[in-house]
């Protein structure tokens, strides 16, 4: 989850009382945002990634200001009448582009930070890493609008990135700036680039890599100008209305930006309508109208009981459904007052007999001399395959990742207990660990076109770790099984060769084991041998499971 650094005496000044340290250590970790360090003045916490507003002192002082009942009602946005006009022509690699003005801004040295900060963060979480969104931020006062949005060849034009003292070409960018090094996969294949330039020529931007440096922000900025690219006009506006409203909250007047023949910003609330009977039975809790509205103020919105209809702050990019604001409810009324019931069932419980095997299969391995352990069940192609020397057999993709370290469901478990390892390379050998978790394959005959897959692996890392060890340690393991499991040779780019056996099942492979390669192993920084094995341990139990 993304995580901030705020400045404490910011984070008050801006909320609008003094607010004692105690409080707000007990307050921060309700709004969603655990405290991970808190040193001097600052603090460190771990934001929820399906509340990118508060990724920011502005969003969390925002926050903690209804929360603590000093602003109340929802607030409305007035913004002036556009200045700045931007004509955006035809770009083919990223198409669309808003933007916004924000005057009378007075900068300090934690509002840079922080601002900077959450254009960061936007980027990461809602761009997708710059590939949905990029963010320019913009000194106005250095440019002399109109601005044009055009495509230029790699040498057509020159300009002084940002952090740099000396004119570049767009093709240099991509092969001396650190952005364009970062980033420039972003363009892989293309032959036009994108660019922001005012009247004069002057270059704004070249997005989604680096700014120029002579719109550069610093504490002497009074306006600003923001510009946002990408494919999507929803998340565009997104991290614009969130951008937009943070700087408002340092004082700044929103103007409006005229593109072709839209203006923008849209900061207007969007109206929900919820059934305050669907709240109460959601929640399990008689809560009248008065009691429902002040929960939402206390979350921000707007609400009128008479139509039940909730008024979305602009801000708000995480609300999709009624069920989000019921959830908001819920935060506010505290998840430490509701009271837990039996659930009344007609119907006795009793284990199920799959986890009763898998706990059996874990208490195995934990007699055998490993710890468990447990991983996220997404992951990346990059850990999953790249690493590991393995194509990417199609594996289940995430529609709207909040990183890009978990774009997809895992297709299987070692690559996790590598990483494992990589995190412990300081500890103490041997290590010796396992899981036995789910995994997700594309099954189309599937409803849901994909199907899960429960495995189990394991690893043993030390100075003489090799094939005889895991394999001594499947010999165990099989005998404890009333199954035959017996193995063949096989060849797999993460294993070495030779060393590596297929295990199978009534004549079917069902996982292998052996000696990790050296290959894979740089690819996780790991120096110690490593030896693996790898097991669906629901063909498993399948094969034993009594009946049809």
């Amino acid at each position: 989850m993304p995580v901030i650094t705020l400045s404490a005496s910011d984070l008050k000044s801006l909320t609008g009382k003094p607010v004692p340290d105690d409080q707000l250590r007990a307050v921060l970790p309700l709004i969603k945002c655990d405290i991970e360090s808190w040193e001097g003045d600052e603090i460190r916490v771990e934001v929820t990634p399906d509340r990118p507003d508060l990724l920011s002192t502005e969003g969390i002082a925002r926050q903690l200001s209804y929360w603590l009942g000093i602003r109340r009602g929802l607030h409305g946005y007035i913004i002036s009448k556009p200045r700045i006009s931007l004509t955006a022509e035809p770009v083919g690699v990223r198409p669309e582009i808003v933007a916004g003005s924000v005057r009378g801004v007075e900068f300090s040295d934690s509002m840079v930070r922080s601002i900077m900060q959450l254009q960061e963060a936007i980027d990461l979480t809602i761009g997708r890493d710059r590939l949905k969104t990029a963010i320019g931020v913009h000194d106005a006062s250095k440019v002399r609008p109109p601005f044009f949005y055009r495509e230029v060849g790699p040498r057509d034009i020159s300009f002084v990135p940002l952090g740099f003292s000396k004119e570049l070409t767009i093709e240099q960018i991509l092969r001396k700036h650190p952005k364009g090094l970062q980033y420039r996969h972003i363009f892989s294949g293309n032959k036009t680039y994108p660019v922001i330039l005012d009247r004069n020529d002057d270059v704004l931007s070249f997005p989604p890599i680096i700014n120029g440096e002579l719109t550069k922000v610093t504490p002497e900025t009074t306006d600003i100008f923001l510009d946002i690219t990408g494919f999507d006009q929803t998340p565009l506006n997104q991290a614009l209305n969130i951008l937009l409203s943070a700087l408002e909250m340092r004082g700044g007047k929103i103007e409006a930006v005229k593109i072709n023949n839209r203006s923008y910003p849209h900061l207007k609330a969007r109206p929900v309508r919820i059934d305050t009977s669907s709240v109460k039975r959601m929640l399990g809790v008689n809560l009248k109208d008065r009691e429902i509205r002040d929960c939402l103020e206390r979350m921000g919105y707007g609400f009128d009981p008479s139509s039940s209809q909730v008024l979305v702050p602009p801000y708000r990019a995480d609300i999709m459904h009624p069920v989000d604001v019921i959830e908001d409810v819920a935060i506010a009324y505290g998840y430490n007052d509701f009271v837990p019931e039996v659930p009344r069932l007609p119907t006795i419980g009793r284990p199920n007999p799959e986890e009763e095997f898998a706990l059996m299969l874990k208490e195995l391995m934990v007699g055998l001399g490993f710890q468990e352990v447990i991983n996220p069940s997404l992951s990346s192609p990059e850990r999953q395959f790249t690493r590991m020397g393995t194509r990417n057999p199609g594996a289940v993709e995430i529609a709207n990742p909040v990183s890009r370290d978990y774009v997809i469901c895992r297709h299987w478990l070692l690559p996790s207990l590598l990483e494992n390892l990589n995190s412990n390379i300081h500890r103490r050998y041997p290590q010796r660990i396992f899981e036995l978790g789910e995994c997700l394959h594309p099954d189309p005959g599937a409803d849901t076109r994909t199907r899960n897959v429960k495995k189990l692996a394991a690893v043993t890392s030390h100075a003489d770790a090799g094939f005889s060890e895991i394999m001594s340690l499947f010999n165990a393991f099989s005998e404890a099984l009333p199954l035959r499991l017996t193995t063949a040779e096989h060849s797999h780019p993460s294993f070495i060769r030779g060393r590596c056996v297929s295990i199978i099942l009534r004549g079917r492979a069902i996982g292998l084991l052996g000696e990790i390669h050296p290959s894979t192993l740089h690819g996780f920084g790991l120096k110690m041998p490593v030896a693996a094995l790898e097991i669906n341990s629901e063909s498993l139990w399948r094969a034993l499971k009594p009946g049809p």
